[in-house]
């Protein structure tokens, strides 16, 4: 079982000197400038010393407060002595809850699963092998109707020295049973997925357990692990965790997190109640402060306030909410512009019925004056586009006339080269202007953008940007880890992409209605914004006014029939050997 150390209540001061303060207000100025080549800006903003040796931040461009922590005086509870920490299973002892997982596909047959000494040994034959050809399988055990939401992990503690590739989560089982040319997994909701270390070694895997693909319904009935192969080989589980929110929270009294709420990532403050964190600020003209506030827990609810104190005068208070809708973020809008002109010390301060109750301050930004002398900046992704199907690019049907308007009024790159065929390398090397070989290269599904490789959007956000992401594809956000330096991610995955959404081939009606949302919470300048849309990944059919431009009728048949030839075949992708069976061109389907 995890041991959990409290923190004891802390009053946290850092005093400046003139010159250090400066050096922390130049650091990010120094950091972006090396780098402003790529877009280029030459910008100021920053903060100055105050006469007590606190440094005061200034508004001249968006200041995100979660960013200046260590210029904030904090005081913080513990966390509380005892959480909902964790459920575990150890399988040095019988798990009887635990068993193979049925295949959907119901000529293949499922995992072996069998005891050793110390483990649940789960063994993929030649009977699981699926129609593309890898053995896989899995195990679940049922749940009593859990929130998935208020769980953060999965850890499982496994080994093998045998070929198995991939271990992945499974949520909840499908209901009945599919036919011989279906997926064999039996899982409704597929989660994160790690690649597997076979040398023999007890290795932890730590996967997310409130991200899933899929519309996520219902309550979290079942917990699945699954596992791929490319020839028979077995996986001994020595134990599988699922570790709470609360209890994640409670490595530290206060701290930054993203956390996710209906599909909207933010970055966050996070403290235990009763909390505060006080800020020095000079206040822009027109100065307001925009952010979200959050819970994890809907049964203790958490008061929110907000104060400005002017020098020499009395405190006022901003805001005072008590919330506790921990499926939603409550945006809020807080004036300060009365206060223009003058420095104050600004408290975020949060309080609950149970101490240590954690308190979600998101993405808290303090804005002036609207400002034209600074580009707003938007990334986008027309994610499956190509330049052979666009007019712009002079394909014979005009397929593209707003990139054309685009074009006629800017740059149009007749010479474009990606660094990678698919989505996850080829969104990383966009992110951070390096080859996918120098990031790491392809390990699994989750590989993650290294630390060291500064993103665009980091780059942007310590410009004092404000920064949004809408994307319809998980490999260009959380997958790959790009949710750092975003202020807000709108991530879609779960509406659109390959599990049968209708709303796939409109994904960018919906994203763009979330930037408009964002633009409305967060109104002012300047922003940098990533879009990557997802209507023309997949061969659904397209919507009007594009329906019948570029497939008949009569080749709209000919497609099916050649499809449904491939998938009894087994085909998936263009690389499939069921071409060859069928006898199909590759080239005409």
């Amino acid at each position: 079982m995890a041991t959990l150390v409290p923190f004891q209540s802390a009053r946290l001061r850092l005093p400046l000197t003139e010159v250090q303060a400066m050096e922390r207000c130049l650091a990010p100025f120094r950091a972006f400038l090396c780098r402003a080549l790529l877009i280029g800006l030459i910008f100021t903003w920053g903060c100055a010393p105050s006469d007590e040796g606190s440094p005061v931040l200034r508004a001249d461009m968006p200041v995100h407060l979660e960013e200046h922590l260590d210029a904030a005086i904090i005081e913080s509870s513990e966390a509380p002595a005892e959480l909902p920490s964790l459920v575990e299973w150890r399988f040095e002892e019988a798990q009887p809850g635990w068993g193979a997982a049925a295949s959907w596909n119901p000529t293949i047959e499922p995992a072996r699963v069998t005891r050793t000494d110390d483990a649940l040994r789960v063994t993929l034959t030649e009977a699981t092998r699926n129609r593309r050809g890898n053995p896989r399988g899995g195990i679940y055990i049922n749940l009593p109707d859990w929130v998935r939401d208020d769980w953060a992990y999965v850890q499982v503690r496994a080994r093998t020295s045998e070929d198995i590739d991939d271990i992945g989560l499974g949520f909840n089982l499908r209901e009945g049973s599919g036919t011989s040319t279906d997926s064999p997994y039996p899982f409704r909701f597929f989660g994160e997925a790690a690649a597997v270390v076979r040398d023999g070694s007890v290795q932890t895997y730590t996967l997310r357990a409130d991200w899933s693909g899929g519309q996520w319904e219902g309550p979290w009935q079942q917990l699945g692990l699954w596992f791929e192969s490319e020839e028979p080989a077995s996986i001994d589980i020595l134990s599988v965790t699922v570790l709470s929110k609360e209890a994640d929270y409670a490595t530290a009294p206060v701290g930054l997190r993203s956390e996710v709420r209906n599909r909207v990532y933010r970055r966050a403050i996070y403290t235990h109640a009763p909390a505060r964190v006080e800020y020095r600020v000079r206040v822009p003209e027109a100065g307001r402060l925009d952010l979200a506030i959050g819970v994890l827990r809907e049964d203790v609810p958490v008061t929110f306030q907000i104060t400005a104190t002017p020098d020499g005068g009395e405190a006022e208070q901003l805001l005072n909410e008590t919330y506790g809708d921990k499926e939603h973020w409550a945006q809020r809008t807080v004036d300060l512009a009365h206060l223009a002109g003058q420095s104050v010390t600004l408290a975020l301060e949060s309080d609950a019925e149970r101490k240590g109750t954690v308190a979600l301050w998101a993405a808290p930004t303090l804005t002036g004056s609207v400002r034209a002398d600074r580009p707003n900046v938007i990334f986008y992704v027309i994610d499956g586009g190509a330049a052979d199907y666009m007019s712009v690019y002079g394909y014979n049907r005009r397929t593209t006339p707003n990139l054309e308007r685009l074009a006629a009024e800017g740059a149009l790159f007749e010479r474009a080269y990606s660094n990678a065929s698919w989505t996850k390398p080829s969104t990383a090397s966009f992110m951070t202007s390096l080859q996918h070989s120098v990031l790491g290269g392809w390990r699994n599904w989750n590989d993650q953008v290294p630390q060291q490789s500064v993103t665009m959007a980091e780059h942007m956000h310590r410009a004092g940007y404000q920064t949004g992401v809408f994307i319809a594809n998980p490999n260009a956000g959380t997958l790959s880890g790009l949710q750092r330096g975003v202020d807000v991610m709108r991530e879609s995955w779960v509406q659109f992409a390959y599990f049968g959404g209708e709303n796939y081939k409109e994904s960018s009606r919906y994203l763009h209605e979330g930037f408009w949302d964002w633009r409305e919470e967060y109104p002012r300048t300047p922003y940098w914004t990533h879009f990557q849309t997802v209507d023309v990944h997949e061969d659904f059919p397209a919507l009007e006014p594009f329906a019948g431009l570029f497939v008949g009728p009569e080749q709209r048949r000919t497609w099916r029939e050649w499809n449904e030839r491939l998938r009894e075949e087994g085909g998936h992708g263009v690389y499939s050997e069921a071409y060859e069976k069928t006898g199909l061109s590759r080239v005409d389907f």
